[in-house]
């Protein structure tokens, strides 16, 4: 290990944390031991702690607030127990980045402070040094040990007190040496006791076989490389069985040493980790159980068809609880239980290509009709008579929501099954069934808005000769809103043709009902006169009997050309009276690009008893397009963040529109919808209705 004094690496501090160092450390560290102070940047701290983790002059790094990438930056410092520890100073635009830091490393080798106590590093820093400095003493300690260590003529002594030095005999740690041959010479008491060795049995036995068959040839290899190589060997650990038939974790680390004869000898610490295994592998099962539940969840919630997130959620349980296999089945139309989502260890299934062995169809089935759990932990050995389950563990979990039964969750597994797997077991159950019953309520909503949707809009727009007729309605959310925009279009019997778009306010049921009223009272007054003066009267009445709330509305009367065919300016332009009800203004698309506003401005229907509504006649000349629009395309994020209709218009005189489609009309309204949910993105929170006529000539 290389010598000098520790150093303290200020890494991008600022000034006053550096005169606070200067001033806790300018007479040395607690220890005795006096401290250098070097002022490092992130890039050029790395040349201050090059060489081999162990072996480099101590440090400790202080990761200032100023460095951007701290997590990163310490994981390249190579942090080590004997010569690098670091602290780091967390801003609030770094906290959740180092949350890590904990996870990937002991709190005596990188600790976090907040940057509101940053008078805290000076202590901080202190303790590390102290930290490292007692873990240095530590290796020293151990290393004049093994010098120190001497080989009687004679191997008698159960503890080995000549061959391993009376440090080594009183450690606390098991201590052995071994000969050429991997045969155990001598132990200290603590090796005894953890090892269970006796004086007679144990002496020239091979270390390897105190532990189980198959561990063996592993163990063999590992004190094998700790005779190749001059540094101490890695640590691993091997299990074994105790006497008393419980299970032992040792932890095994092996070195190459020379006794006093200069004869050659392995040096192996043992050290009982059992329970600082179990506590580990306890920690790693109860990340994965939490991680399998975060999986299921989100397969769960996901878009998408329902049979992808059930494979979903049976592949993500066999991976993370290492199962054979994990089957999903739902409720046919008869009740019974039908495979929907299979996966194994090695592959997943479709529905329709269930093995046989999957499961055993008459005990779902009986799980299904008792709508309790079955569980058959019984050791491995083979199948249960009479089923074609695979030998091993079973489990079985009725999937319940709002007391109705979905379905049947099961597992397959060749090993014993702990109570903590049931309990994830039967968590995930409960996450399934509900997230398909979700699934089945959000169909039948979607179906029921659909069917409530379906009459508030026309089935077809009619066939004008001449024109190009287009209309887009996008309600607000995935279709599980009923909006309050509407659009119809429909010959009357006078031979003109009838445009009318609305919004109604309010969403919901309640919208939907009295949208329905606006668009059928539309119709039915407009087969005795299409007179705009007529027909918005009539709708006024209408709710005004039904005391509901108000309803814009633009309203618009065709009158195509008696000839088509005729020059513009002649009989060959088309007249369109229209009427505004408190609707934004329409947008008159010129045949040359250019687009106007119309002003055309009227009461609310629904709030006055009496009222009227000025009619502006428009003329149409081939290759121009009328544009009707909700105030969805203007206040789609509400009030306060709006654009205007001069925005609509520049928009549609910017967008060109391919000519000899025959559908100009088509690419106005898709431009604008386009544009909507572009301009909007996400804070879209109203429906989108547009209409749109264009005089082909």
């Amino acid at each position: 290990m290389s010598g000098g004094r520790t150093r303290i690496l200020l890494v991008d501090v600022l000034p006053e944390t550096a005169e606070d160092f200067e001033a806790a450390f300018g007479e040395g560290t607690a220890s005795g031991e006096e401290a250098e102070l070097v002022h490092v940047t992130a890039t050029s701290v790395l040349e201050h702690t090059e060489g081999t983790p162990g072996e480099r002059r101590p440090a400790v790094a202080v990761v200032g607030r100023r460095v951007q990438a701290p997590v990163g930056l310490i994981h390249a410092l190579r942090p080590h127990p004997a010569d690098l520890a670091a602290v780091v100073v967390a801003t609030s635009a770094t906290d959740s980045r180092l949350t890590t830091l904990p996870i990937l490393f002991p709190a005596d080798l990188v600790r976090r402070v907040p940057d509101a106590r940053a008078d805290l590093l000076p202590r901080t820093v202190r303790e590390l040094l102290e930290s490292l400095s007692r873990r240095r003493a530590e290796t020293a300690m151990r290393a004049t040990a093994q010098r120190q260590l001497v080989a009687g003529t004679v191997i008698s002594r159960q503890l080995g007190e000549r061959l391993l030095g009376e440090f080594l005999t009183q450690a606390p740690i098991g201590a052995l040496m071994l000969d050429d041959d991997g045969a155990v010479l001598a132990w200290n008491r603590r090796a005894s006791a953890v090892l269970e060795l006796d004086d007679h049995d144990s002496l020239r036995r091979p270390l390897a076989d105190l532990f189980p068959p198959d561990a063996r040839a592993a163990l063999r290899q590992h004190l094998d490389t700790a005779r190749e190589q001059s540094s101490p060997g890695p640590d691993v650990v091997f299990e074994r069985t105790r006497s008393d038939g419980t299970s032992q974790a040792m932890r095994i680390a092996p070195q190459k040493v020379t006794d006093s004869e200069g004869r050659e000898r392995v040096l192996v610490l043992a050290e009982d980790v059992t329970d600082r295994l179990h506590a580990q592998r306890k920690l790693a099962e109860r990340t994965g159980h939490a991680l399998l539940s975060a999986e299921v969840a989100a397969a769960m919630t996901a878009p998408g068809p329902l049979a992808e997130r059930l494979h979903r959620c049976v592949r993500a349980t066999v991976d993370r609880l290492g199962a054979d296999r994990v089957c999903l089945w739902t409720l046919a139309p008869s009740g019974r239980p039908e495979p929907a989502a299979c996966a194994d260890a090695d592959r997943t299934t479709a529905a329709g290509l269930l093995h046989p062995e999957h499961a055993d169809g008459a005990l779902v089935g009986r799980i299904a009709d008792r709508q309790r759990p079955h569980l058959d932990l019984t050791p491995p050995g083979g199948p249960p008579p009479g089923t074609g389950r695979p030998q091993g563990s079973f489990a079985g979990y009725p999937l319940v929501s709002g007391g109705e039964l979905i379905g049947v969750l099961t597992l397959n597994t060749r090993l014993a099954l702990p109570g903590s797997t049931l309990s994830i077991l039967e968590n995930i159950a409960d996450q399934v069934a509900v997230g398909i019953q979700r699934d089945r309520l959000l169909q039948r909503l979607r179906a029921t808005t659909e069917a409530l949707e379906h009459p508030l809009l026309p089935p077809r727009l009619p066939e004008l000769p001449g024109f190009d007729l287009a209309a887009r309605y996008h309600p607000f959310g995935s279709g599980l809103h009923i909006g309050g925009d509407f659009y119809d279009a429909f010959a009357a019997p006078d031979g003109r043709y009838v445009l009318a778009l609305g919004d109604v306010c309010g969403k919901g049921p309640g919208a939907a009902a009295i949208t329905g009223l606006v668009r059928h009272t539309l119709w039915a007054a407009a087969q005795h006169t299409t007179d705009p003066e007529h027909v918005l009267g009539l709708v006024n009445n209408a709710l005004r009997r039904q005391n509901t709330p108000f309803c814009t509305l633009v309203y618009a009367v065709l009158e195509p050309p008696s000839d088509p065919a005729a020059p513009s300016g002649t009989s060959g332009t088309a007249r369109v009276r229209v009427a505004s009800a408190g609707h934004p203004a329409p947008l008159l698309r010129r045949a040359d690009g250019g687009t106007e506003l119309l002003e055309v401005r009227g009461p609310l229907l629904g709030v006055l008893d009496e009222l009227h509504h000025p009619v502006t006649e428009v003329k149409l000349s081939p290759g121009e397009t009328l544009v009707f629009y909700t105030d969805g395309f203007t206040e789609g994020a509400g009030a306060e963040d709006r654009r205007e209709p001069e925005d609509l218009a520049a928009l549609l005189a910017g967008h060109p529109l391919p000519t000899g489609d025959g559908r100009p009309a088509d690419r106005v309204v898709a431009a604008l919808v386009e544009d909507a949910h572009s301009w909007w993105g996400e804070r879209l929170r109203d429906d989108l209705a547009v209409l749109a006529l264009s005089y082909l000539g």
